[in-house]
């Protein structure tokens, strides 16, 4: 039976097995900053949500007034 698993070739070049090693750091570094910020109080799990000021996004005005146009009201 065959696999839908994606399976990394060992023959790869150099660019990709950095990039899948990069990836992996920055998985693991973010899990380990999630993890901190969770045992400190500085965000919390909600409903199955993470909430916290350091999880608020700064949109500028211009992407405010944007979507303000682009809603539209139901009737």
């Amino acid at each position: 039976m065959s696999s839908r698993l994606k399976v990394i070739n060992y023959y790869s070049t150099s660019a990709e097995r950095l990039s899948l090693e990069m990836g992996e750091r920055l998985q693991k570094a973010a899990g380990q900053d999630l993890k901190n910020k969770l045992e400190s109080g500085e965000i919390k799990l909600i409903n199955g949500r993470y909430v916290g000021e350091s999880l608020k996004v700064n949109r500028s005005s211009t992407l405010k007034a944007r979507l303000r146009k682009a809603y539209i009201p139901a009737q």
